[in-house]
């Protein structure tokens, strides 16, 4: 992208860097030049969603963006802490540090402009990333449950309700079997699955990083059903703009189609709210429920750090009140 004479964007000594009734046009530029440096989609769509949060912060503080130190980015990360979502629940230390990364990205997008001289935003000590397991991992039984049922699409009433129901059976068999986040399923191509080893090459998983998954024998033969037989059948309705993606979708509106299916049927099935990363979740879980070696968890979910990984070593309640029931040796003693 083009620069501007860094002079014009300086402004003289009275009014450094840009004033914030500028940030639209800002913003336009921004983005234009992360998508320039090669940044996927699905990372533009986060930063559509994080970025304007810096701007309400700026604009309910009355900062200009060269005001900004690290005193005031502290300031920031405290006030998302503080503030937390629309429905009054606290942010995930993980969602925090989002805010910051992308707060990151856009000032060194002004820096690189010679609007500000500094990122603060890279100096500040940001809030640490908890690890914690999510309260709703399915049993391997209720798990066995939720895709039965949704492998009975054809009960569904209407031929559009049936492919939506058919779309999300494929996809939560292979989400269950890979470990692949909805973000990956959806960036996928037909090319990147290799049937004879039943791997799929994940072109850019998290990070930017690739890697490989694996698929069991039956997602398999769902998903090569799938290619084979039933994606062209359904195409016909699909955006022809995204029909290079295994199954025709963005990753936006994957997400949210595959999500809102979901959370009808689990709640349906008195299963609680289950998304798409709980099948992610699960298949960690499960594994290390059967004995299976950490490092090889690790491995099949594409975990950077083997602390990542520890998390499904943590127990909760309910799970402790079995073992103890199952196990304690006074457990058939009667009164």
């Amino acid at each position: 992208m083009e620069k501007r004479n860094k002079k014009d964007k300086m402004g003289d000594t009275k009014c450094r860097g840009p004033i914030l009734s500028r940030k639209d046009e800002l913003f336009r530029d921004f983005l234009e030049d992360e998508k320039l440096s090669g940044r996927m989609e699905k990372g533009l769509i986060q930063l559509k969603k994080a970025v304007p949060k810096l701007f309400h912060w700026l604009e309910e503080s009355e900062l200009q963006f060269h005001e900004v130190g690290v005193k005031e980015a502290l300031a920031f990360q405290g006030w998302i802490i503080e503030t937390g979502r629309l429905d009054g629940q606290p942010y995930q230390s993980s969602t925090v540090r989002n805010y910051l990364k992308a707060a990151g990205s856009f000032y060194e997008f002004l820096k690189s402009e010679g609007m500000v001289f500094d990122n603060p935003f890279r100096q500040i000590r940001k809030i640490r990333e908890e690890k914690i397991l999510p309260r709703n991992i399915l049993k391997e039984e209720q798990m066995e449950t939720l895709l039965t049922a949704l492998s009975h699409y054809y009960d569904e009433k209407g031929s559009k309700n049936q492919i939506t129901m058919y779309k999300v059976h494929v996809i939560a068999e292979l989400m269950y079997s890979s470990g692949l986040r909805i973000s990956e399923v959806a960036d996928l191509q037909i090319s990147d699955i290799d049937f004879m080893k039943g791997i799929i090459h994940v072109r850019e998983g998290k990070g930017g990083i690739a890697r490989v998954a694996w698929l069991n024998d039956y997602a398999k033969d769902i998903l090569h059903y799938y290619v084979t037989e039933m994606r062209e059948l359904i195409f016909s309705s699909w955006n022809e703009k995204y029909e290079y993606l295994l199954f025709g979708t963005p990753w936006d509106t994957l997400e949210k189609l595959v999500n809102r299916t979901l959370k009808e049927v689990s709640e349906r099935l008195k299963l609680g709210h289950f998304t798409s990363h709980g099948f992610r979740h699960a298949l960690g879980y499960h594994l290390l429920r059967s004995g299976c070696n950490i490092r090889y968890i690790q491995e099949i979910l594409g975990h950077k750090s083997l602390k990542n990984t520890e998390v499904y070593t943590k127990v909760d309640r309910e799970d402790l009140k079995e073992v103890l029931d199952n196990f304690h040796p006074r457990k058939f003693s009667k009164v």
